[in-house]
């Protein structure tokens, strides 16, 4: 059997000044979410760096655009395969949606929006006169694309994801984390390992911890939604935020101390609250309900029996498969209810609803009316 011949993607180099963007995008001939864009978080800072880049002309990395034409109008249509938040920046900053930094160093620009340079041409030129390489694949197939798309990101995926949130992210709750993590009462919990430390595992856990905070609830694990955490609570002081971060800090340390204490006098932790999965119901459920250091004991005893109840429970097969568990009642529906959310995708959301809603109805029946 002969080889198939060498597959290869026609591709054409050039630069064009951001007029040519901006004309793209007036005429609808832009795409910038074709199917394999995978999403992407550019915080404020990183907007203001970029624009900062552009205006002092310096080189940026190339976009890499798909042309595409239609057989019947001979439109051209221009999918974004890489670059989709250089050209996002571009036209956020031209419909004066975000200033430029206030320390940019010039007071021609410090702070500075679009419209505040109306009666200065001379800099709108600066933007609309900035030239970027444009790397353009001619009509070829989705998977030629695909892989293209995939080999831009490689090198990327060198660095797990934690690691490459430090590398973008400065702010606040990135800040707060990274110190936090090096706590060392987090190794009690065994959030903080050698092995997670490595690689800023640790500091992945606290954030999906942090999470709970901010949202008063539980959510599934997501890469992305982390990426998300982060770029939303990087810059409290500027414009674009409002939000109380002592608050936060606050309630942080607070579940923290009642944990500390849980685990230094009674050994909760350590000897019911691990791996991981039941460490972050335990948070949530202290998150979202008031224990007095009065009932702190008694919450430690009910919690210990609670969680050696659901890990000595036989789940039936059939009992796992009948969502209401019609047979149970009382604590025994919520030691099996919380059993069968242990199996499987322990990180995936309805896992962790089910777990947090079935210990609440255990230990704070008060409060498990108050579901979200």
């Amino acid at each position: 059997m002969a080889d198939e011949p060498l597959r290869r993607v026609e591709r054409v180099v050039t630069t064009y000044d951001v007029t040519w963007l901006l004309d793209l995008h007036k005429n609808g001939q832009l795409n910038l979410d074709p199917s394999y864009q995978r999403k992407s978080v550019w915080t404020p800072k990183d907007r203001r760096f970029f624009m900062d880049t552009v205006f002092r002309n310096y080189p940026s990395p190339a976009i890499f655009l798909h042309k595409t034409i239609d057989d019947s109008t001979g439109s051209t249509t221009y999918h974004v395969v890489d670059g989709k938040q250089r050209i996002l920046t571009i036209l956020m900053f031209v419909q004066s949606r975000f200033s430029l930094a206030s320390d940019f160093g010039d007071q021609n620009f410090n702070g500075k929006r679009w419209r505040d340079f109306d009666n200065t041409p001379s800099i709108k030129r600066l933007l609309w006169n900035y030239r970027i390489t444009i790397e353009e694949l001619d009509d070829t197939s989705l998977f030629d694309i695909n892989d293209v798309f995939s080999r831009l990101n490689k090198n990327a995926n060198k660095l797990t994801p934690q690691e490459l949130r430090h590398a973008r992210f400065d702010g606040w709750l990135i800040t707060f984390l990274e110190a936090e993590a090096q706590d060392d009462l987090w190794k009690s919990f065994k959030i903080r390992t050698a092995a997670k430390e490595k690689r800023m595992a640790d500091v992945q856990n606290l954030a999906e911890l942090a999470a709970v905070i901010l949202r008063n609830d539980v959510s599934g694990f997501s890469q992305d939604d982390l990426d998300q955490l982060f770029a939303d609570h990087d810059d409290p002081s500027g414009e674009e935020s409002e939000f109380d971060t002592e608050a936060f800090v606050e309630s942080f340390l607070r579940v923290r101390g009642m944990l500390a204490r849980l685990e230094a006098e009674w050994a909760v932790v350590s000897s019911a609250a691990q791996p991981f999965f039941n460490f972050y119901t335990l948070w949530a459920a202290l998150t979202r309900n008031l224990v007095s250091d009065d009932d702190l004991q008694e919450f430690a005893k009910a919690y210990v029996s609670f969680m050696e109840a659901v890990k000595n429970y036989q789940l039936d097969e059939a009992i796992e498969d009948a969502p209401e568990f019609e047979s149970l009642n009382g604590l025994d529906l919520h030691i099996a209810t919380y059993k069968a959310a242990t199996l499987g995708a322990t990180t995936e959301e309805p896992q962790r609803r089910e777990r947090l809603k079935a210990l609440e109805a255990a230990l704070f029946p008060l409060s498990s009316s108050n579901e979200n």
